[in-house]
């Protein structure tokens, strides 16, 4: 005890039972902030609904929210619709896409230049004469009956693909300056390619009879036709932005979703409603219960940080490090449901000793800490009457040890001048009066003194006679 520096902990579970006790002060003043900020609350709608003025702007932004509403709902409705039906048709064409299946670095391809030379007429006087150029149109008439594609229905039916996804598979390219025409192909493999592609050809060649007799004699040249495997990063990029697409679509959807669940409908105003100022009420009070249920809470905390005194029997041990030799238990005065405060000693763990129990056991440790012919002086700022009585209590108990008491040594002369006839001292103490500063110069001045404090014993602030 030579280090005169005390450090005061606050133990958290001791601050909330000390608010718990207070259950009723705090059930208290909740209910009367419920009641004052509830009544406030039905007072001023009451007022409201007979204002003319208020109830018409009221309604006029009620029905302006509700219109904003309605075509928020409709807005999100409508996109929800659009992307579920581009989610359906991008699922189908990426199940039934033959482009979307292709390895882009494996490629099968073919492809095949036609050149279209329009004939030369010869004249009589020998002098030959070539007419209107019409190979433009038709090189125009060859590839708009390869895109139309009408004549691959039986190759499609053949290979087990739709015709839409079959001429996905064919690209013409047209140039007209030359009269020439270039069809690919692009297929899983080069066979497949390359059948696609004669089929192509085959009908370019059935089909020129039919163009020659409209459009004029020409003559159809098929060159360059080549059918192997390549690599295309053109059809990897077009995948995989196919991908990406499906999954924005997805997202927007999602997005679309949680807007139009998150679209909150404007409710009525209050003031629009007799019923809702009952309900506008109760909201109000059960805001103002929880609201005085929480300042009275905090006013209890700030007073057990800042009141300074003894508030649990063990306050003295974890500041000054005294051996707590005994604590009386609380005498509590009788109150309403008293059967609250007795179930809140039994889940903090209080153990309801008995007071004749607590001074044995008080006795028997004061036994076992000083030999016989040492003396024990019990002081405090503790009613004299209160002393006298647990001294005596030791004193039965403890009969071949001369026990002394006195009371207050920081403000009385005699109690400090009897002391200085002990050895050693016990201090006493009173739940929730005993204030931290005296005790401490109670402590100083024993230890200059060169007086051994054996500890402390905690009495209830409510006195009954024969401790």
């Amino acid at each position: 005890m030579e280090n005169n520096t005390y450090e005061q902990e606050i133990d958290l579970k001791d601050l909330m039972f000390a608010v718990f006790r207070k259950w009723r002060p705090i059930i208290l003043f909740a209910f009367a902030f419920a009641i004052i900020l509830g009544g406030y609350k039905c007072v001023k709608e009451l007022r409201n609904q007979n204002d003319e003025a208020y109830i018409t702007e009221l309604k006029e932004q009620y029905q302006t929210d509700k219109e904003k509403y309605e075509q928020s709902e409709k807005g999100y409705e409508r996109d929800i619709d659009s992307f579920t039906a581009s989610i359906a048709y991008q699922e189908k064409y990426k199940e039934n896409s033959i482009l979307l299946k292709i390895d882009p670095y494996n490629k099968g391809a073919a492809s095949v230049d036609v050149f279209v030379k329009m004939a030369e007429i010869p004249e009589e006087n020998g002098i030959t004469v070539t007419p209107v150029d019409f190979a433009d149109g038709v090189v125009k008439a060859y590839a708009s009956a390869i895109q139309q594609g009408g004549f691959l229905e039986t190759l499609s039916d053949e290979m087990g693909i739709d015709l839409i996804y079959l001429k996905e598979l064919i690209k013409v390219t047209t140039d007209y300056d030359s009269n020439m025409l270039n069809v690919s192909v692009t297929y899983t493999d080069k066979e497949g390619a390359g059948k696609i592609l004669n089929e192509i050809v085959d009908n370019l060649k059935s089909m020129y009879p039919d163009i020659q007799d409209h459009l004029g004699q020409h003559s159809l040249s098929v060159m360059n036709q080549d059918i192997g495997v390549v690599t295309d990063q053109t059809l990897a990029d077009y995948q995989k932005q196919k991908v990406e697409d499906l999954a924005a679509t997805n997202k927007n959807l999602e997005d679309a979703e949680k807007g139009l669940k998150e679209l909150e409908k404007p409710n009525k105003p209050i003031a629009l409603s007799r019923m809702s100022i009952v309900k506008a009420g109760v909201k109000y009070g059960i805001v103002g219960w929880f609201a005085g249920a929480f300042l009275v809470a905090f006013v209890v905390c700030v007073v057990y940080l800042l009141n300074g005194k003894i508030n649990t029997n063990e306050d003295l041990k974890n500041r000054f490090g005294l051996r707590n030799l005994g604590s009386f238990k609380e005498n509590r005065k009788k109150k309403a449901f008293l059967a609250i405060d007795n179930w809140l000693d039994m889940i903090e763990g209080k153990e309801l000793i008995p007071d004749d129990l607590v001074c044995d056991l008080t006795a028997t440790s004061i036994h076992g800490m000083l030999e016989a012919e040492q003396s024990i002086y019990l002081t405090g700022i503790v009613e004299e009457t209160r002393l006298a009585d647990l001294s005596g209590e030791i004193q039965q108990r403890l009969s071949e040890l001369k026990i002394g008491f006195g009371t207050d040594i920081l403000h009385n002369a005699k109690s400090l001048q009897n002391l200085q006839m002990y050895d050693a001292v016990i201090l006493v103490v009173v739940r929730r009066q005993s204030k931290m500063r005296e005790i401490e110069k109670e402590l100083e001045t024993a230890l200059n003194m060169n007086k051994k404090v054996l500890g402390y014993i905690v009495m209830d602030s409510v006195y009954t006679s024969g401790a």
